[in-house]
Formats: structure tokens, C-alpha cells, sequence
């Protein structure tokens, strides 16, 4: 049985160009796709379009929504990702999401979404998160990858990249230690800032278990520096239930906290 979502196996691999058009089977039938492309080019309003070739001609479908000659733009693009798992049987994930990244760059992000929801695991979509975010590539993927077995390796697969301004913001946003255990490849500094964000976010956020699977077993001086970048006290005393082992980073703790701000 095809998985929904597989992983792309191969990571070095550069982006694909456009897909190719779906082939015609006869004269008639390029005639029709010629007509339904003018139409597709015509119509203010694809969504009716885009479900009639979805249901009655999904090769017509991956045409209009992806072929060299489709009309593009966001209202097409925005039709084309309501039937993606049709356009994914008739292409390919990687051949179809860049395509319409390039059909209509200015909805990059939403299509992005899409292929972070449907494929989180996929080596691809680290690469069209560079694409599509630029210098603050990985939050859209991480977003919608947070709840996904392979988070933890999108993590690091952003971290080879270098995508520490994603990172950093995906910690925040998620509530989730992994990218900033990611982090501490890249920036050590933004990685405690990282598990701060990450703590406020989620006082019971794991950031010292993560933490010490990366630095090791004695993250002590490692931790000390995420202290003065908690917010409140619900997350210093999430590090404390964390980090009672570990004499300097409680001892700063439990200075702090009575000072703090709930």
C-alpha cells in the first residue's frame, strides 16, 4: 500500500524543474487539453474548473494545475493545492510543490504549508523552505512537522542547512526543545535563547534532557546561560524541575525566581 507521506530518500538532489506536461493519448485528446487550458486562462473563478478535471480527467488536472503552459497565479495555485493528492498521483510531491512555488511565488508560504503537512519528513522540503522563506527558512515546516515522528531530524536537517533564524523561531512557536538542541551545532548562544523561547512557550519543554544529548552528560555550564533569558517564572521553575541536579544552573534559579513575574 502507498504511504500518504513518504520520505524523500534522497537529499542532495537539486530542486526539480517544472514537471513534465502529461503526454496526450491521441490527437482528440490534446485538442481537449488545449481547450480546457484557453478555458483555464479565461475563468475568474477556477475552483469548478480545477474539481470538474479532479473528478473526470486528473491528467488534464496535472496540465492546467502544473504543465509549462499552466495559467499560474494565486487563485490557480490556490485551486491546484485543494486537490494535491490527486496532482501527487499524477506527478510527484517534489515535482508538484516547487512548480507551483514558481507558478505563483507571492502564496509561496501556503503552498510551502501544504508540503510541510503532507510530506514533513521529506528531505525536499528543507530545500523549498529556503525557496520560500529566504533567511528565515524552517518555520513553516517545523510548524507543521512539530507533532511528526521526524521532527527531531527536520530539526537537524535545518540545522545542516543553516537555517538558525528558523530554528530559533520554530522554538518559540512550538514549545518544542529540539530545535534548539539543533541549534547548539550553529550558535551556542542562540541555542540558550532558543531553550528560553522554548520554555516560555512550554515551562515542561525537555530542554535539559535534549540538551545534554547533544553537549553531554554535565550540561551545567551550558544551562547557566539560558537563566537570564527566562521571562517568567513558570519557566525558570520549569528549568528548576529540570535541573535540580545540576548545582550552578538551581543555584541561579532559585535566586531568580522570587523576583520574577508570573
Amino acid at each position: 500500500m502507498k504511504r500518504p507521506h513518504p520520505p524523500d530518500d534522497d537529499a542532495t538532489d537539486p530542486l526539480p524543474g517544472p514537471p513534465a506536461a502529461p503526454p496526450a493519448r491521441s490527437h482528440g485528446g490534446r485538442e481537449e487539453v488545449e481547450e480546457i487550458l484557453r478555458a483555464a486562462r479565461a475563468v475568474v473563478d477556477p475552483v469548478p474548473l480545477y474539481l470538474m478535471l479532479a473528478e473526470k480527467s486528473p491528467l488534464a488536472l496535472a496540465e492546467v494545475a502544473c504543465g509549462a503552459r499552466a495559467p499560474g497565479g494565486p487563485d490557480h495555485v490556490r485551486a491546484a493545492l485543494g486537490h494535491a493528492a490527486a496532482l501527487e498521483r499524477q506527478l510527484t510531491a517534489r515535482g508538484v510543490y516547487p512548480r507551483l512555488v514558481e507558478l505563483a511565488p507571492e502564496i509561496g508560504a501556503e503552498v510551502l504549508h501544504v508540503a510541510a503537512e503532507r510530506h514533513p519528513a521529506a528531505a525536499w522540503v528543507v530545500k523549498l523552505s529556503r525557496k520560500v522563506e529566504g533567511a528565515g527558512a524552517g518555520l513553516i515546516h517545523l510548524v507543521a512537522a512539530a507533532n511528526h515522528p521526524g521532527f527531531a531530524q527536520a530539526c537537524v536537517a535545518h540545522a545542516e542547512a543553516g537555517h538558525a533564524a528558523g530554528l530559533f523561531a520554530a522554538a518559540g512557536a512550538t514549545g518544542r526543545p529540539e530545535p534548539a538542541a539543533a541549534l547548539l551545532a550553529l550558535d551556542v548562544p542562540l541555542a540558550a535563547r532558543a531553550a528560553a523561547a522554548a520554555l516560555g512557550a512550554s515551562p515542561a519543554s525537555a530542554v535539559v534532557a535534549h540538551f545534554s544529548a547533544v553537549w553531554g552528560p554535565e550540561p551545567d555550564a551550558l544551562l547557566v546561560r539560558l537563566v537570564p533569558h527566562l521571562r517568567t517564572r513558570a519557566a525558570a521553575e520549569g528549568l528548576l524541575s529540570q535541573a535540580r541536579h545540576l548545582p550552578h544552573t538551581a543555584r541561579l534559579l532559585r535566586a531568580v525566581i522570587p523576583g520574577m513575574a508570573g
